[in-house]
């Protein structure tokens, strides 16, 4: 009977459906303009707005690069949640090893965890390449309201907006 009941309790475990990985990732909010802005009061609004958005999904990790534009947008939803953002610094110069180290860090998400990954213009969509998605142009300037939803498990990326849209078309 034990043996049974082990081979009943396997049985429905992997007859789960695996929770796949998701991994959200955005461009920083609209940013003011001195050295090292920090957001304007509509790039504010849209932090919040993400951390109103990804209140369900509840992010178990956040990776910013060092700028503050990213760590202010990402503050809301780490305040929110109860999640320390992890600072992944750019090296001077050298996106390519930024992004690496990105995509090494989201190769430790479990089944399950989704992480929100806070960036610039010319990391967003790279980094999406580097996790086996399309390669995309970078993000134009004007492109704030731009969310990427990548599945790992299913090597899906679903492109929506969030905030306030802005007249930035959505696919270039």
């Amino acid at each position: 009977m034990i043996r049974l009941t082990a081979a009943l309790a396997l049985t429905l475990v992997l007859a789960l459906p695996t929770i796949a990985q998701e991994v959200v990732l955005v461009r920083h909010a609209e940013k003011s303009t001195e050295a090292d802005p920090g957001l304007t009061p509509a790039g504010q609004a849209r932090a919040q707005s993400l951390a109103d958005l990804l209140r369900a999904t509840a992010p178990t990790m956040i990776l910013t690069s060092h700028a503050r534009r990213t760590r202010d947008t990402a503050a809301p939803t780490a305040a929110a949640l109860g999640v320390t953002p992890e600072v992944v610094p750019i090296p001077p110069g050298d996106i390519p090893t930024h992004v690496k180290q990105l995509a090494e860090k989201l190769g430790t998400l479990k089944p399950g965890q989704v992480a929100l990954v806070v960036g610039h213009s010319n990391t967003v969509t790279p980094l999406i390449a580097a996790m086996g998605g399309p390669t995309l142009p970078n993000l134009p300037e004007c492109a704030f309201s731009r969310l990427y939803r990548w599945n790992v498990a299913e090597k899906s990326l679903r492109i929506e907006r969030y905030g306030v849209e802005n007249d930035c078309p959505l696919i270039e």
